[in-house]
């Protein structure tokens, strides 16, 4: 079945124009950090396992490129951080213009400009998927790590919700995965929850702070 896309009636969501300008911003830092995470592995970086073309000029949205200067100065576990927070981004934008080609052959400076993006109202429910699975990794990570809350009151309502939600990473349930698999899962989901609320609201900053933030309850 195809998928509502977005009525030009719908004034609290970016416009299609303004997401592809955002998107091809976030595909200049995506290859700028896996060029730079390539270097510190002493790979080439055609060889690393994400293959995203080099968008060209970025013309919009300059003031969210990374700064080279910035970037030299991570360690290396924060680059890595980084880039799965930045391929979330990509990702999200990849499924609001409903690309069916995977991920290495996109590029969204060849995307026409007639593009039709998803409508609001599904996007509403990505959000909510997306802040659920988000939690779920947070709550995960919190009961290995933090003896206090596991002992507290809140803990046992907590895990009862836990496993209403069917979240994945890596291709397993959540509860299997590694220590660096929940991380490198909760930092691309953040960054598919901050690309979401942005493109829901124009009042909105890219990056601004709470884009990543999640509730107590998952719904």
């Amino acid at each position: 079945m195809q998928l509502p896309v977005q009525q030009s009636g719908d004034l609290s969501q970016r416009s299609p124009r303004d997401v592809r300008a955002m998107a091809l911003a976030i595909q200049a830092n995506l290859v700028h950090l896996k060029v730079v995470e390539s270097k510190r592995r002493g790979l080439r970086s055609e060889r690393h396992e994400i293959k995203v073309p080099a968008p060209g000029f970025v013309r919009e949205f300059r003031e969210t490129l990374l700064d080279p200067a910035v970037l030299a100065g991570y360690p290396d576990d924060h680059l890595v951080l980084r880039l799965r927070e930045i391929w979330g981004q990509f990702c999200l934008m990849l499924w609001l213009f409903s690309y069916a080609d995977p991920p290495e052959s996109a590029d969204f400076s060849e995307l026409s400009a007639e593009a039709e993006m998803r409508c609001g109202p599904v996007l509403d429910v990505k959000h909510d998927e997306l802040h659920a699975i988000l939690w779920l990794l947070r709550f995960e990570q919190r009961r290995r790590q933090d003896p206090e809350y596991v002992r507290s009151i809140e803990f046992g309502e907590h895990e009862r919700v836990a496993r209403k939600i069917p979240g994945q990473a890596f291709g397993k349930p959540v509860a299997q995965c590694s220590e660096i698999e929940l991380l490198h899962s909760a930092c691309e989901y953040a960054g598919m929850l901050a690309a979401a609320r942005w493109v829901m609201g124009r009042v909105r900053n890219w990056g601004e702070e709470g884009s990543m933030a999640v509730e107590d309850r998952p719904f």
